[in-house]
């Protein structure tokens, strides 16, 4: 018999094992963001209308979420002067805070700029109760609302922060030097630290984009796919002094398509373009994106930190029809899933820990045994589940709600009777209009929001806002207003409620995961009985302690030697050669 010379699969194996030699096959840290938080103070607000422009964004992205149009401007200029009122015939509401005076011609130029909003024709009916001269002090509910049990909840969350002190004089003083505090987070694969704007106010993070690469400092927008830049044909006037995205970028690719986005809080226009994007170390080539041309003073002010916004929602609710970086990131097959794990960093805690992973979680922030893993309930494209109850100090409020996850808005909104009804469960809770209450700033009691088996506790320094005065333990604006969403049934959750829970989002399945937080000084904690793994009615999946949540969040993101070992060991060196070279692989 006659056997084939050994050499030619000898001279394959060592042409291999020294490429193996030369890329060692290891697993790739995390990808992540540092997300870090952003300033939004104006001069001269009242803390009613610092409050107002953040319920009217609110209100104004709840209608994008129903691809309806926005209220009219006559309906929110009503609302402000029935606002500016009430304050000046109340005296027990101060005109003067912390926040300077501001100009007159500065008002009137800010005044200018937001005429952009575009018109709707669509004028919404009341969202609170009337406006009156008094704030109206709510009573508790009924033996029978108070006694409801927390719907199916078999642990609760705990937080660990206190009131105890007032409003944080750190909160002042971060809203009044507009800060900008960075994240001290361990990065991982995929991992980006996110930025915390004044109190908490939003989160931000970089990136960069173009040939020669230029830094991006990007709001991080789960209740929007789209992403957009300032145009470098933009001046200051309609851009402000951002970076900016143009032919000065040598991989820079124009088109003649319109790109126009109206959001909760502001809006641009401009054009379609694309570049090279890199987030996280991973790059994407020729990824499309809005470049603004114009943009509302919510995004252009002088006091507005970042340059531009990326989508994080499923790309079915872009309104340029393109694909998300995540989406991208798994269709060149840089990443092997859509996930994304978010986490939100406190002032408060005096240590921002914030991060955006793609690719996977970041397994050391989260508690797995109390993991749940609930299916999307809108084909709208956010982050839409159900919310088995809103409770307080463990007494259920309301039950069977659905709740939109939304790292873009800073408060919470709820239907108005829900509103209401979890306010009277609040000692010293007053409705004071306009869909806006207040609590006491030394107030502690615990409102938390049931996901499947699992209550998450609110931080109690999270549901006060602002102080309605200079006294910081006096009365505060409640971070929970009143307003139609979608539906009688819909609440949307905000950075409020999303700074107590560890979010990770599985575009791929369909899916939104919330689980405790280990990593912060105010994390939370399992105090009740353990989580039972199983399904729940409202189709929430509960991982039994000792697990490592879903797929969704252990899956890891693909490295390039990973691809690379994959191509290999098919038999296809160039394949493994492309891989690495696609991936950034440097260790050749």
């Amino acid at each position: 018999m006659i056997f084939p010379s050994p050499l030619p699969l000898l001279s394959l194996f060592l042409i291999l094992a020294a490429f193996a030699s030369a890329a060692p096959i290891m697993p790739e840290p995390l990808h992540k963001l540092v997300l870090r938080k952003i300033p939004t103070a104006r001069n001269g607000e009242h803390p009613l209308e610092v409050f107002e422009r953040h319920q009217e964004a609110a209100i104004k992205r709840m209608h994008y979420f129903k691809r309806m149009a926005p209220p009219d401007k006559e309906f929110f200029r009503k609302k402000h002067m029935e606002r500016r009122q009430m304050i000046e015939d109340n005296p027990n509401l101060d005109r003067r805070m912390w926040i300077p005076a501001v100009s007159l011609d500065e008002v009137k130029a800010n005044n200018q700029k937001r005429t952009y909003w575009p018109d709707g024709g669509w004028t919404p009916g009341n969202t609170s109760t009337p406006l009156g001269n008094a704030a109206k002090e709510l009573k508790k509910g009924s033996a029978t609302q108070a006694a409801a049990a927390a719907a199916a909840a078999t642990t609760t969350i705990s937080a660990s922060g206190s009131n105890d002190q007032g409003f944080s004089q750190a909160a002042v003083d971060a809203l009044n030097d507009e800060t900008l505090t960075n994240s001290s987070s361990t990065l991982i694969t995929g991992g980006l630290d996110y930025v915390i704007e004044s109190n908490d106010i939003g989160y931000l993070a970089d990136i960069t984009l173009g040939t020669p690469a230029k830094t991006f400092l990007m709001l991080m927008d789960t209740g929007s796919a789209d992403t957009w830049v300032p145009s470098t044909d933009c001046g200051q006037d309609n851009c402000g002094a951002h970076q900016a995205l143009g032919s000065d970028s040598s991989t820079f690719q124009a088109s003649d398509t319109a790109f126009q986005v109206t959001y909760g809080s502001g809006a641009v226009a401009g054009q379609l373009a694309a570049d090279t994007m890199t987030i996280a170390g991973m790059t994407l080539v020729n990824h499309a994106m809005g470049v603004t041309t114009q943009e509302s003073v919510q995004f252009s002010g002088a006091n507005v930190p970042f340059d531009g916004l990326m989508g994080l929602a499923l790309s079915t609710l872009s309104n340029q029809g393109v694909s998300t970086p995540i989406e991208s990131l798994k269709s060149t097959g840089v990443l092997q899933n859509t996930v994304l794990g978010i986490a939100l960093g406190r002032l408060n805690d005096g240590d921002n820990d914030g991060e955006l992973v793609f690719g996977q979680a970041d397994d050391a922030k989260i508690d797995a045994a109390t993991t749940q893993t609930m299916q999307l309930t809108s084909t709208d494209g956010f982050w839409q589940v159900a919310m088995s109850a809103v409770s307080v100090d463990g007494q259920s409020a309301v039950t069977g709600k659905q709740a939109i996850l939304d790292t873009g808005t800073s408060l919470m909104v709820a239907p108005e009777a829900d509103a209401t009804a979890v306010h009277q469960q609040i000692d010293g809770a007053a409705d004071v209009g306009g869909g806006m209450f207040s609590i006491p700033c030394t107030t502690n009691q615990a409102v938390s929001m049931t996901f499947g088996n699992v209550a998450f506790n609110i931080d109690a320094r999270d549901m006060i806002f602002q102080p309605l005065t200079d006294d910081l333990t006096g009365d505060c604006l409640s971070s929970l207003s009143a307003g139609t969403i979608k539906d009688d049934d819909t609440w949307l959750l905000g950075d409020t409620f999303l700074k107590n829970v560890y979010m990770t989002t599985n575009a791929d399945d369909g899916t939104v995961q919330l689980s405790a937080r280990t990593d912060t000084p105010g994390s939370s904690s399992a105090t009740n009985a353990a989580v039972s793994a199983g399904t729940s009615g409202n189709g929430t999946t509960n991982n039994a302690a000792g697990t490592s949540g879903s797929k969704s969040a252990s899956s890891s993101a693909t490295g390039a030697a990973q691809t690379a070992a994959a191509a290999a060991s098919t038999g296809s060196l160039l394949g493994a050669l492309a891989a690495l070279i696609a991936g950034g692989g440097s260790t050749l």
